[in-house]
């Protein structure tokens, strides 16, 4: 029995640890901020602020494409091709000698990552039936685990061997995709899965509810503002501190650890139903967090220690809303992941872009933080706003009840 049970999960395991990989190389950049800004000249707001676009939002647009896609047919092909691009790109831009070639590198290396989550992320919804959550959980642990090893791993690299040492790293992390491949089956997982409804379109795949769509992208992106911006942040302070890569690398990878247990926390503790709850409060329980990180001279312990519950309540309980997503619109299940794990962070990166570049450029990057306060305030009252969905073990019906207010389905434009 048990054996069964291991090879039950073990197609949901690899999918993750492909989801660790693909986010480990996502993060490679994350602790390099300061050097890159030296290195390639990115001086002024507009040019840092253009950097920190350029690598948030080729991986959300290629989210919402390749989500769209995934909705009209299968794509597990997707699930090694999009790895290894990002991989290959992500890992070799310390090779680059001029600023549009680094840049060409993001690019490419944002959209394998973008590639590679629709398509894994409804997969690791429907591993399970009637745990949605909890697959999604496991497969965003994953991911959470990449993020903290990226910053680790580039951080002590770079360190030793300079931005040319990340490209030591691309053998060993493209065996892994292969390995993970192959080992999982995911070709075959993604094959088990229900054929998609058609290519019913945007609408189709929305149910024609572009009001509840659109409400949903703006929360979400609010809620992840803070999330996008945390890494940059931490790392233009711990070098306005005087602390190396490996310190700043070290430093990211705990706020990001922290992440990574609280969505295992989610995966074995908390019901399908709660999504909308933790959507609303979560953020506001954020708040006072980084009322704490944005002192000035904040003490490096008290500046650590509360990134861990930072970590624990803003991006630990992110699963959450890509669940709620795929519960009111399960005719759109690629799409629906697209806006939570790909639009919105994409949106989110690029609401705190300028706020990060001229925090940065004044001298005084921890007062960002400050200025995310209004986003989870806004955030926690547009999810309060959202209709609520019968949850899968409620109903067998793939369809989703109506808003028990009516007014507030009329407020966002649905009929």
């Amino acid at each position: 029995m048990k054996n069964m049970a291991t090879l039950r999960y073990l197609p949901l395991i690899c999918l993750a640890l492909m989801h660790t990989v693909v986010d480990t190389s996502a993060l490679l950049i994350e602790p390099l901020w300061p050097l890159l800004e030296r290195s390639f000249a990115l001086t002024g707001v507009a040019a840092l602020s253009i950097a920190l676009i350029l690598q948030s939002l080729p991986t959300s647009l290629s989210q919402a494409v390749f989500g769209y896609l995934r909705d009209a047919r299968k794509t597990p092909g997707i699930l090694w091709i999009g790895p290894l691009l990002a991989v290959i790109c992500l890992t070799t831009m310390g090779l680059a000698e001029s600023r549009a070639v680094l840049c060409v590198l993001i690019v490419l290396g944002g959209i394998g990552v973008g590639a590679f989550h629709p398509e894994a992320a409804v997969a690791a919804g429907q591993a399970f039936p009637g745990q949605r959550t909890r697959g999604l959980s496991l497969f965003m642990f994953g991911g959470s685990l990449g993020l903290g090893l990226g910053p680790l791993l580039s951080g002590a690299i770079v360190d030793r061997w300079g931005l040319p040492g990340l490209s030591y790293a691309a053998l060993p992390m493209a065996v892994c995709v292969v390995l993970l491949w192959k080992i999982g089956r995911l070709g075959a997982l993604v094959g088990s899965m229900p054929v998609p409804h058609g290519h019913a379109g945007f609408g189709g795949a929305l149910e024609r509810r572009w009001g509840t769509a659109l409400a949903v992208l703006l929360v979400c992106s609010l809620r992840l503002v803070p999330n996008m911006a945390m890494a940059k942040v931490i790392s233009f302070e711990m070098s306005r501190r005087h602390y190396g890569t490996f310190a700043i690398g070290q430093t990211q990878s705990l706020f990001l650890v922290a992440a990574s247990v609280g969505m295992f926390v989610m995966a074995f503790r908390f019901r399908s139903g709660w999504e909308r709850a933790f959507m609303i409060y979560c953020p506001l329980a954020g708040i006072p967090l980084l009322l704490i990180l944005g002192m000035h001279d904040c003490p490096l312990w008290l500046f650590i220690a509360t990134l861990i519950p930072t970590g624990l309540i803003l991006w630990g309980t992110s699963p959450a809303m890509v669940s709620y997503a795929q519960q009111l619109f399960p005719r759109g299940a690629g799409l629906a992941s697209a806006i939570t794990m790909g639009l919105s962070w994409g949106l989110g990166g690029l609401i705190q872009a300028p706020f990060t570049a001229h925090f940065q450029k004044m001298g005084a990057p921890y007062q960002a933080f400050h200025a995310f306060i209004p986003c989870l305030l806004l955030a926690a009252v547009g999810a309060w706003l959202l209709p609520r969905v019968q949850t899968e073990a409620e109903s067998s019906s793939p369809q989703p009840i109506q808003p028990e207010v009516a007014p507030v389905q009329a407020e966002f434009g649905d009929r």
